[in-house]
């Protein structure tokens, strides 16, 4: 995800520091282009898929993109609060009807319908300071997608978080990777021993799903019981708390108000524990609720959430914590690191927003959301500064 444009140097430094910042872009997540994706499929299929949104029914599909078709895949709605019988959001598996098929060595790919950011941008703004400060997060491009003769509107293309990624980004694939579904309000509570309250919902494996261990039920009956007394230095068994808060740095110093920190609760990230480890790490997902606002409170939410809430405890981790938010608000939520991904970004969609009649906003909300953008970018960083002297 990281472009030609100048960074700053201690985003070069922490990117040789820290191994999964490296990314080998691949074609179809590059930035600079404006992707040409192409569903065929039997206009029956499609107007059931639209009629029966809610489910998660497959159906048969060739995908092209850039021109390069992969036949039999399967295609089918998803999403949360975006799903659309309008607009589409979908899943592409291309190994559901063949057998062992790949696309660019990937099992499936997200078409996301970007219908909850008038903005379209918001998502890849959110990954590019993840990436920029160590954090690996999903490849994600924009593309025009047509469905059979017709053009479906404005999509983005996002890389899946699947064991290509993992292998990539953090080195190994044979731990377990749990996907936070959500269902209702939670924030890391304990629920009692074993595996069960938690998994599958919400935490929905997606590997190792016949051999899963009692990884995940230790690991929050030790956020909830580890005694407060050296609780940060316990944790690390666990999980590398410092990158841990990063994260969370990231999403508030980008105004994310549905994240770890969540305005409902936990939501919209990936944890993968190490294969043959205890230890886990969080994967950013779904980032188009960032970028809210200029103002927004540093601390907002952090106890209401019992990992972050006993973190903040320790006055060092507190400490940490801030630092980081400010660190990362004053170099990369900032007019010099953001306005050219936006202007460059609103230059190459621009035209197919119009064009896009399935689109669930105007032309002029899509434009008072990009210069709305400029203007948090312009004024995040100070009202960080004025928190965290």
């Amino acid at each position: 995800m990281r472009r030609s444009n100048p960074v700053p140097l201690l985003t070069f430094v922490l990117a040789l520091a820290l191994p999964s910042a490296a990314l080998a872009v691949d074609p179809m997540f590059d930035q600079s282009r404006l992707h040409e994706c192409k569903l065929e499929l039997d206009p029956a299929d499609w107007a059931a898929l639209r009629a029966n949104f809610q489910t998660n029914q497959y159906y048969a599909a060739n995908l092209t993109v850039d021109g390069e078709t992969v036949k039999q895949v399967g295609i089918r709605s998803r999403g949360a609060g975006s799903r659309s019988g309008e607009k589409p959001g979908l899943k592409v598996d291309f190994n559901k009807y063949v057998s062992g098929q790949e696309f660019h060595g990937y099992k499936s790919v997200v078409l996301d319908n970007v219908t909850q950011d008038p903005s379209m941008m918001r998502e890849l703004l959110a990954n590019s300071v993840f990436e920029a400060v160590g954090i690996a997060a999903p490849q994600i491009s924009f593309c025009r997608l047509n469905i059979n003769t017709e053009f479906w509107g404005l999509y983005t293309l996002i890389e899946a978080v699947s064991k290509p990624f993992l292998k990539a980004r953090l080195g190994e694939e044979s731990g377990t990777l749990y996907d936070y579904e959500y269902s209702t309000d939670y924030r890391f509570a304990y629920l009692g021993d074993g595996l069960a309250p938690y998994s599958p919902v919400p935490f929905e494996p997606q590997t190792n799903e016949s051999k899963l261990d009692t990884g995940l039920a230790d690991f929050i009956k030790a956020i909830n019981q580890t005694p407060q007394s050296g609780y940060a230095a316990a944790m690390e068994s666990y999980i590398d708390v410092k990158k841990f808060l990063t994260h969370v740095a990231v999403e508030n110093a980008c105004v994310e108000y549905d994240g770890v920190v969540g305005q409902f609760g936990l939501n919209n990230f990936y944890l993968y524990q190490y294969g043959n480890q205890k230890k886990f790490v969080f994967i950013p997902w779904d980032k188009d609720t960032s970028f809210q606002a200029a103002e927004w409170p540093v601390q907002q939410r952090m106890d209401s959430n019992e990992f972050t809430k006993r973190l903040m405890l320790d006055p060092a981790m507190k400490a940490y914590y801030e630092s980081e938010v400010k660190r990362i608000a004053t170099t990369f939520v900032t007019t010099a690191f953001l306005t050219p991904k936006i202007d460059q970004f609103a230059g190459l969609i621009r035209a197919s927003v119009s064009a896009d009649t399935h689109k669930p906003f105007t032309v002029a909300e899509f434009e008072a959301a990009v210069a709305g953008l400029k203007g948090i970018a312009a004024a995040r960083a100070a009202n960080v500064t004025a928190q965290i002297p």
